[in-house]
């Protein structure tokens, strides 16, 4: 039984590794979803294993990430600002919050992000960051040096100007908030804002994303060792299987259409989110 127990939190690792570094979130929302649905480990040790999971997916991924030009890092650095602060004040508040919300809480967020991946992807207008309309009154996001080159699958490169950046910072306080409270890292609302609302290409945003995330869940992983939700015989094969995972989504974001990514990740969140619900409301697991 022990042996099964392994290969199964190691087979949970690595796919979830594998879809949270192909979208971005970090894995963080897979792994917590299967430990409380499949092997009903208690909210807030699934919480604090998944933080560590989502150290290791960015670790794999984001080198993989900045090596292609897949990686934004100076937005990155400055959405991080607000999204690591609020992590760790949420996860300092996480173990006050009652279980049953704290699911409905992780299922509003999967729904939301899979409604939002779903949408046609915004390709950036080449103009944008000179309009009036698409950029906030007083802020030249050119000042910032938050353009980039995003190298298409085919050769081709185009030039894309974040927008927003004050909406994007405030929605990344709430991401780290979810990232604090529920441990997917913050890449599930990150990722979808930076592509919808600032203007990110997808396969950018999920490599920019995926560099925040580690950093992100460091902040909370360390109040969650502290507070002892961290189990180290289920966290170190997952965290082991999840780094493998990671390191080949990393490698197959470049090869995989983006229209794929989105279809892989809106089914199995919804999928996720029915059965998160049905757990708040008592009908399913604990």
């Amino acid at each position: 039984m022990d042996i099964l127990y392994f290969f199964g939190m190691a087979l949970t690792g690595y796919v979830s590794g594998l879809l949270g570094a192909l979208l971005g979130l970090g894995g963080g929302v897979f792994i917590v979803a299967a430990l409380r649905l499949i092997y009903g480990v208690p909210f807030l040790t699934a919480v604090g294993t998944s933080n560590m999971a989502v150290i290791a997916t960015s670790t794999g991924g984001a080198a993989t990430y900045v090596r292609n030009g897949l990686a934004n890092i100076r937005l990155a650095l400055l959405l991080l600002v607000s999204t690591t602060s609020a992590a760790l004040a949420a996860s300092l508040l996480a173990s006050f919050v009652p279980v049953r919300v704290l699911s409905a809480l992780f299922a509003a967020v999967v729904v939301y992000a899979a409604i939002s991946v779903r949408r046609k992807e915004r390709q950036p207008d080449k103009s944008a960051p000179r309009s009036e309309h698409d950029t906030p009154q007083g802020e030249n996001t050119d000042l910032l040096g938050l353009g980039g080159v995003y190298n298409h699958a085919a050769g081709k490169a185009e030039p894309y100007t974040p927008r927003r950046i004050g909406g994007g910072m405030g929605v990344s306080a709430f991401a780290g908030v979810v990232a604090g409270l529920l441990g997917v890292g913050g890449g599930i609302v990150q990722m979808p804002v930076m592509n919808l609302m600032m203007g990110v290409p997808l396969k950018v945003a999920t490599g920019t994303s995926s560099f925040m995330i580690g950093i992100t869940a460091t902040s909370a992983a360390i109040v969650r060792y502290a507070r002892g939700d961290i189990d180290p015989l289920m966290a170190v094969p997952i965290v082991l299987f999840v780094f493998l995972g990671a390191r080949t989504g990393a490698w197959l974001v470049p090869r995989t259409p983006n229209a794929l990514l989105r279809q892989i990740f809106s089914w199995i969140a919804f999928v996720v989110a029915v059965m998160m619900i049905l757990q708040a409301l008592g009908i399913y697991g604990e």
